[in-house]
């Protein structure tokens, strides 16, 4: 029985008491829970090892997280409970109750440590601010770097990460302007190119010379472009229901440079004024109808954990940097994209969803695959699954063992059809 443990304080609050009660079970199987109070904006997250017979933790504290436990089968260690605040900043602090050990408020590089909880956050630091990611496995692990897809966070893999294999070391980015990592300084636009040079500092931070990457949407364009651009550093390489980046012909580029820049004049002005504010329920069904038909309302409160903020008027507003609405000024032809496409050689998972988004013509799109197909070098595969354009996050179950086994193996030449 464990009546209490205690941590330094967060957020102004001087001591943090959670009382658990552990019940006995089975020694064969391990559980871990995650708690979430939407009016704190906190996350208790409590992990069991049932080796030790206690399979279940009920936990509870001043702010009695109510939604329901989120089931983890595979990243544990031994019990431990995890707080983390997310208002402006990310602190994190942690009780073991085998050894006490707690991994700080810090979110450097120094923190980046065997760890017995289930995820951690840390703050990159650049120039201009930050980059937020969240943690899961230890270092010693093979490394991975998840990004996440348009106006989502790193929050978007909290279902898929869990029950991927737990030798696994995954770093869950999020891009500029998006969860919790700094916006750019006042008048600046952003493009997806920002985010394929900010992966180089990402890897210089951890020391990494060679990695995977696991890529949504947005992300999987990211990582297959970075790719192309740096062949040597990426060894694996998943991209969830996204084949190209979207391409424009040259004779229509103009226009859409114009209507860019248009663009980019209105949304200044209405970052001139405050957020609109919503309800709790209110902002989970705005996110919801935004997606059409993509997520769910469970799916849209794990984005919101990272996604919103309180409003100064006590409501909710979503705090992703606006300018990201912004067209891009810039953009590539079919041809051009294509020959990025063939530079793409290390072993490639590419998972389309039978409800995903068709974004440009079926016949392009196929000769992409093909492309892929020609030049990867250590394996190609294709996985048409069900679900929608958020797979990951509605349904993880559809891709977890395919994403497993491909990042755990070497990836063999297949096409899977589901």
């Amino acid at each position: 029985m464990v009546n209490w443990v205690s941590s330094s304080a967060i957020g102004g609050l001087k001591r943090l008491l959670i009382g658990a009660t552990l019940l006995p079970g089975k020694s064969s199987s391990r559980q871990s829970f995650v708690y979430y109070s939407r009016d704190s904006r906190d996350i208790w997250q409590v992990t069991i090892n049932t080796t030790r017979r206690h399979p279940v933790a009920l936990a509870s504290s001043f702010w009695k997280p109510a939604v329901a436990p989120f089931h983890v089968p595979n990243r544990l260690s031994s019990f431990t409970v995890c707080k983390s605040k997310m208002v402006n900043s990310v602190e994190a602090a942690s009780v073991a109750e085998s050894n006490g050990y707690d991994n700080g408020h810090s979110a450097g590089q120094e923190d980046l440590v065997d760890s017995p909880t289930l995820f951690k956050e840390i703050q990159i630091p650049l120039s201009w601010g930050h980059l937020a990611a969240k943690i899961w496995g230890t270092p010693n692990d093979h490394p991975i770097l998840a990004l996440h897809g348009w106006q989502d966070n790193a929050g978007t893999f909290d279902k898929l990460i869990p029950l991927l294999p737990s030798d696994l070391y995954v770093v869950c980015l999020d891009f500029c302007g998006h969860g919790l990592s700094s916006h750019y300084p006042k008048g600046m636009m952003y493009h997806y190119w920002d985010h394929i040079a900010h992966i180089r500092l990402v890897a210089e931070y951890f020391g990494w010379s060679r990695f995977s990457i696991l890529g949504h949407s947005l992300g999987g364009i990211v990582g297959s472009m970075f790719t192309a651009i740096s062949p040597s550093m990426v060894d694996k390489l998943v991209m969830i229901d996204i084949v190209k980046p979207i391409s424009t012909p040259a004779r229509f580029q103009p226009d859409k440079s114009a209507k860019a820049i248009e663009s980019y004049i209105q949304v200044l002005k209405k970052l001139e004024q405050s957020p609109p504010s919503y309800t709790y329920e209110a902002a989970r069904e705005r996110l919801v109808q935004a997606n059409n038909g993509s997520i769910d309302a469970e799916a849209a409160e794990v984005l919101m954990r990272r996604g919103t903020k309180r409003h100064e008027d006590g409501g909710y507003y979503f705090s992703r940097d606006l300018r990201h609405v912004i067209p891009t000024v810039a953009s590539y032809t079919a041809e051009q994209h294509a020959e990025y496409a063939k530079r793409v050689h290390c072993p490639l998972l590419l998972i389309t969803a039978k409800g995903g988004f068709i974004y440009e013509d079926r016949s392009v799109i196929e000769d992409f695959i093909q492309i892929y197909r020609d030049v990867s070098k250590g394996g190609f595969q294709h996985a048409h699954v069900d679900g929608t354009h958020h797979v990951h996050l509605v349904n993880p179950e559809n891709i977890a063992s395919i994403v497993g086994k491909f990042l755990s193996h070497d990836a063999q030449q297949s096409t899977l059809e589901n």
